[in-house]
């Protein structure tokens, strides 16, 4: 039979084709998958069956269970394959003296290969040939290795060699791309690229500087959103400074009255202070709501504590002196409270302290450990503290 080049794919995908005729691994069993693709790999050398069924047992030894199963795969291997053409299968995998092995002499035009063949090319040719051939490279790579196969350690491990080497040659690209003018083939080449890498923030910057380049601005807004979006939810971070400054540029054109995403977390964002949050008595019981709600939702505890400011001896303290120890006060309460717990003036004389996630015994060692600060920083003081604690509940709800 006369051996008709094959063009195989195993980038994005695993698929053969031949005059014409295809066929789609992808979707067919991960230990057929697994089989064919390693043994055209490795096309150039007989492969002992043990090998074989180690590769696709990893969890169990070798023996005669498990090779007669290769078998069996082998021979669903090889009546897919006859769909290329009458006796395929047969002429593709050969099986000789206790090994098997891809028919060497068949002619193959395997995507992997020619990926990485044009990227050595790339590195080795005058830097203006580097430009067509790494172009070339990148455009074989329709996806990652063997997608069905991510499982198995011996495809991760190919699949990770050849993304780092599609991420280094896309980001030697990009300079010489936008060097040379040609912006629109830059911002698509990102676009891809940062599609399989979307936690970038250099690939992001790339695909929005582009796409501004381009009057696109809308776009460049929406690849930032997206960003911003995955940074926070996989890492809880926000992007860096030039990238929102980019953001700006991309939001010039909307409706200059509206909010964008980035001016809302600065506006909310709070500025670095250490201890709990102090706050006018008005706006303190807004987060006594908000916390005693999502304390009855999630069955955590929260407590109120009041803490009174009295005179030591019978005779009221003077307005100068009460101000003076209610300042006092307010600097321990601040310094010896959580960043999570709020608290407020809330009399000429009183503080009150919210706790959330304490239990009762719990506020009660804080509301010591404030008093005892206190006494400890103002010994002389002519006032003494009154604490009393008690649980916060949400209103019920009406019927």
């Amino acid at each position: 039979m006369s051996l008709t080049p094959l063009n195989i794919q195993m980038l994005g995908g695993f698929s053969i084709s031949r005059e014409g005729a295809g066929l789609s691994i992808g979707g067919r069993p991960q230990k057929l998958c697994l089989l064919l693709s390693y043994l055209i790999l490795e096309r150039p050398r007989p492969v002992p069956w043990e090998e074989l069924a180690g590769l696709i047992w990893r969890d169990r030894p070798v023996d005669t269970a498990s090779l007669n199963a290769l078998k069996a795969i082998l021979h669903r291997a090889r009546s897919w394959l006859d769909q290329l053409g009458e006796g395929m299968g047969r002429t593709l995998i050969l099986s000789r003296q206790g090994c098997c092995q891809w028919n060497p002499e068949q002619p193959v035009t395997l995507d992997t290969e020619e990926f990485s063949r044009l990227i050595r090319a790339g590195e080795e040719a005058p830097e203006g040939e580097q430009l067509e051939l790494w172009s070339r490279a990148l455009e074989l790579y329709q996806g990652d290795f063997l997608p069905a196969l991510a499982g198995c350690p011996w495809a991760a491990s190919i699949s990770q060699k050849l993304h780092d080497s599609y991420l280094h040659t896309a980001l030697r690209l990009l300079p010489l791309l936008d060097g040379q003018g040609r912006t629109r083939e830059a911002a698509e080449l990102a676009g891809s690229v940062f599609a399989l890498e979307p936690l970038r923030e250099d690939l992001c910057r790339w695909r929005m500087e582009t796409l501004l380049r381009l009057e696109r601005h809308k776009d460049a807004a929406r690849a930032y959103e997206d960003f911003q979006e995955r940074l926070l939810a996989a890492r809880g971070l926000m992007p860096s400074d030039g990238l929102r400054e980019l953001y700006r540029r991309a939001q010039g054109r909307r409706d200059p009255r509206a909010l964008s995403p980035v001016a809302l977390l600065e506006r909310l964002q709070e500025p670095p202070h250490p201890g709990a949050l102090l706050c006018d008595y008005d706006f303190f019981r807004i987060v006594c709501h908000s916390m005693a709600r999502m304390a009855a939702r999630s069955g955590e505890p929260l407590h109120v504590a009041l803490i009174s400011v009295q005179p030591g001896k019978d005779a009221p303290l003077p307005r100068h002196s009460l101000d003076r120890v209610m300042d006092h006060l307010q600097d321990v309460i601040r310094r010896h409270l959580r960043r999570g717990d709020a608290a407020t003036r809330c009399s000429a004389s009183q503080f009150a302290l919210l706790l959330p996630q304490t239990t009762y015994e719990n506020g009660r060692m804080v509301c010591s450990r404030i008093t005892r600060a206190f006494v400890r920083q103002f010994p002389h003081s002519p006032a003494v503290l009154h604490v009393s604690l008690q649980p916060l509940r949400p209103a019920q709800e009406a019927e």
